[in-house]
């Protein structure tokens, strides 16, 4: 059990929406960062993999919640929580019932314009070279279109938050709307 009541905002959003770009954001305002994506990579590196794709990060995440428990990348973040903490990438909503049996937990949910998404996704080498017909496999997926209880659930998750951020404009003006969701808290 936590000793202290940490500030924990939680931060859910579909793929492209400026999830990393926002906790990255609050890191620099003194927020501790946890992906929760973090730990499918890592597992997927134990696993052998050199090249972790979106479609094995979702395959994966899916295969942990069938076998521990939907929550259990919360759980796992819940051991590395401090004082101020910023955890990114909620993707099932038994990640956030985890989080909000902690006393000061707000969920932001970032939303942004599809077509903005796939054109900010097409510029990053993170993952897989994107085409629109891949991004909208994936990103039907991670919304959770076909997915089980125990699947992606983004669209959900992102109806469950408590503060909403709309990104579809410029960097400056999506930190001031997180400045502006911290005072809200």
């Amino acid at each position: 059990m936590l000793k202290y009541k940490p500030l924990i905002i939680g931060i859910t959003g579909a793929f492209g929406s400026g999830k990393t770009t926002a906790a990255d954001f609050l890191k620099s305002l003194g927020f501790t960062k946890i992906t929760l994506a973090q730990f499918l990579e890592e597992e997927l590196k134990k696993r052998g993999e050199k090249k972790i794709t979106r479609k094995l990060l979702q395959d994966l995440g899916n295969e942990l919640r069938e076998k521990y428990g939907a929550g259990i990348l919360a759980k796992k973040a819940l051991k590395l929580i401090k004082e101020k903490t910023v955890v990114e990438g909620f993707r099932n909503i038994s990640e956030i019932d985890e989080l909000r049996k902690q006393s000061d937990f707000k969920l932001i949910g970032i939303v942004v314009n599809r077509k903005i998404r796939f054109d900010r996704l097409k510029k990053l080498e993170r993952r897989e070279k994107l085409s629109w017909e891949l991004f909208n496999k994936l990103d039907n997926r991670d919304l959770g279109i076909g997915e089980g209880k125990n699947g992606l659930q983004v669209a959900i998750c992102l109806a469950l938050s408590d503060i909403f951020i709309e990104n579809n404009h410029g960097l400056e003006e999506f930190k001031n709307k997180i400045q502006d969701a911290l005072k809200e808290k």
